[in-house]
């Protein structure tokens, strides 16, 4: 049962990017030389130091805080932490240009793809394993790139609900119910790109689309009476601790909470539908390090780095590197992966500024 559910993750994962199938198990391409990656880490250590900078390295999300300690530890450069996610990263880079201190961003797809098409805040390269990386998640040129994914859901405390004798939501509708006053959440989706996410998933679950946002505005207006934040932050700690019962967001991020933090939390995949948020990164045009830049970046698509996201729940972007542990623990309490939706990150671009403004002018609340 449980690897029938992870196969339908898995093709639901690729579908719901738009790829068409999945990728081979054993993907042709660069294999991951270590010693001549070793030998470019430390000419690029020599010429540039032991740190660099990353945007949106928020350590609860997408386990960056253990893709940063490893690297720290096992290779000796430092990556502090950075809370901006996708939309003020973007934002912070088109206002900084070349004072920028940043050398590499990470964003929602969408938003990495306006930030190295559109806005200019990115420079061409291609990392080692740039071909495993499949085409409808990569600029052609290399100006951004998927590194992982996952799939918006409901985490939800269970513990948090229970005290309220209130049963667990299976479907987007649930959480109209007056009973979820107050006791629902996603972050501010003009910051963070999964946050955004989390409205397009709720629009396509309403019968829109990316021609079509009405769906989901009505639907995220009649929500709004039930939200207890629209956090600028993240609202990781706060779910995992019980103030907030259902957040909107990623399932990798609740698999953590439960499988590594222990917390009272289930994955819900809604009976609606919902939609993949694939994760990106790109290389900033004004990077200070940018043989440190380069050095990380290849990394982040090594057996390592691909293994500890697998680790902590969320798709790799190179399947074959998905670990087994992952394969037993990324169940859903409710729903399937059947139900994501097949949208491409090309179509979403047409869709991400009206929706932001939709939810600025009718929805936030002041």
């Amino acid at each position: 049962m449980v690897s029938k559910s992870l196969s339908r993750l898995l093709l639901s994962l690729i579908v719901g990017l738009g790829l068409g199938q999945a990728l081979p198990a054993a993907a042709q391409g660069t294999k991951w030389d270590k010693a001549a990656w070793q030998k470019k880490l430390d000419a690029a250590k020599a010429a540039e130091g032991n740190r660099m900078i990353q945007y949106d390295a928020q350590p609860n999300y997408a386990n960056w805080g253990g893709i940063t300690a490893y690297f720290k530890k096992n290779y000796g450069v430092d990556i502090p932490p950075d809370m901006k996610g996708s939309s003020a990263t973007l934002a912070a880079l088109a206002k900084e240009r070349a004072a920028t201190v940043a050398d590499v961003a990470y964003y929602n797809a969408v938003i990495a793809a306006q930030a190295g098409e559109q806005a200019g805040v990115h420079q061409p390269y291609k990392p080692v394993g740039w071909e495993k990386i499949p085409a409808e998640c990569k600029d052609p040129q290399g100006r951004w790139f998927c590194v992982l994914q996952g799939v918006i859901g409901f985490i939800v405390n269970t513990e948090a609900l229970k005290k309220k004798n209130i049963a667990v939501p299976k479907c987007w509708a649930d959480l109209l119910k007056p009973e979820y006053k107050g006791l629902v959440a996603y972050d501010d989706p003009t910051v963070h790109g999964t946050a955004w996410e989390a409205t397009f998933a709720a629009n396509v679950a309403m019968g829109g689309d990316t021609k079509n946002i009405k769906p989901g505005v009505e639907y995220l207006k009649k929500l709004d009476v039930n939200i207890q934040r629209y956090a600028r932050d993240s609202s990781y700690n706060a779910t995992l601790r019980g103030e907030v019962a259902v957040w909107l967001n990623a399932d990798g991020n609740g698999y953590k909470m439960k499988h590594e933090d222990g917390g009272p939390i289930e994955v819900v995949i809604p009976c609606e539908g919902t939609v993949a948020t694939p994760l990106a990164m790109g290389m900033v045009t004004w990077a200070k390090r940018p043989l440190l830049a380069q050095a990380y970046l290849d990394w982040l698509f090594s057996p390592e780095a691909q293994g500890i996201w697998s680790d902590s729940f969320w798709q790799p972007i190179i399947p074959e590197y998905m670990s087994e542990n992952a394969r037993k623990k990324m169940v859903p309490l409710y729903g399937d992966y059947k139900s994501v939706k097949a949208v491409s990150i090309l179509a979403k671009q047409e869709t991400i500024d009206p929706l932001k403004k939709a939810w600025l002018n009718e929805i936030k609340k002041k």
